[in-house]
């Protein structure tokens, strides 16, 4: 409580009894620590005189602060409803590693993608997306945790477009799809659900499904079994 900060310049106990306390034993030997006698009045204005140096002290800190931080700080990027973006996966790679022990997220991508933005609040940097693949995630993020969706050009980078093939038609007229593999799992209710990614799809097309959805599939067995 005596000692002086350094944004405020004042120490807690002084703004607050408006002197410091005194030392038992005196430093000084021989020296004498009497107390010095002020009025209330006196008391009171001194310590209002304190508090308002130590705002104007805390305001020019952050102004400093701010200058400083600014100064390394790229301008924002300002998203329209209806644009593109990518959604940072830096959370789920916390929550991936901490579902079982021996998890890395070292090959994991970085950014989810592309959305939809649906709601644009500039002034608080936040943003709303459409999460069709998500609907128990909070789809509102901060500006920082969103970058910019760039679509590939098939001319000059044709072996980047994936194939994408079509379902598989099976005699009795319903559609199959492939899938590569299982990348993820969670409990919905009282069954899990698994993330599929479909085979020549890229990860803005992997969907959750229930369990009994997979239940004669290579890629469930492929997961239980790793």
């Amino acid at each position: 409580m005596n000692t002086v900060n350094a944004s405020t310049g004042f120490s807690p106990f002084q703004l607050r009894m408006g002197c410091s306390p005194r030392l038992i034993p005196p430093l000084i030997p021989g020296g004498e620590n009497k107390p010095e006698s002020i009025s209330a009045r006196e008391l009171i204005e001194r310590i209002a005189l304190d508090v308002s140096e130590a705002q104007d002290n805390l305001l020019a800190a952050k102004i400093s602060q701010s200058e400083f931080t600014n100064c390394h700080r790229n301008d924002e990027v300002i998203y329209k409803v209806g644009d593109k973006v990518m959604l940072s996966t830096e959370n789920r790679r916390c929550k991936y590693m901490q579902r079982h022990s021996g998890r890395t997220a070292k090959f994991m991508p970085r950014f989810d993608g592309p959305f939809v933005v649906t709601k644009a609040n500039t002034a608080k940097s936040a943003y709303t997306l459409d999460l069709p693949n998500k609907p128990d995630r909070f789809p509102t993020f901060h500006a920082a945790q969103l970058r910019k969706h760039i679509p590939n050009d098939d001319k000059k980078f044709p072996a980047r477009k994936l194939p994408q093939p079509g379902p598989v038609i099976t005699l009795d007229g319903q559609e199959e799809w492939l899938i590569d593999r299982i990348l993820d799992e969670h409990v919905h209710g009282k069954s899990r659900q698994f993330l599929v990614r479909w085979r020549g799809w890229g990860p803005e097309e992997d969907r959750w499904l229930p369990g009994r959805e997979l239940a004669d599939t290579e890629a469930l067995d492929n997961w239980l079994n790793s």
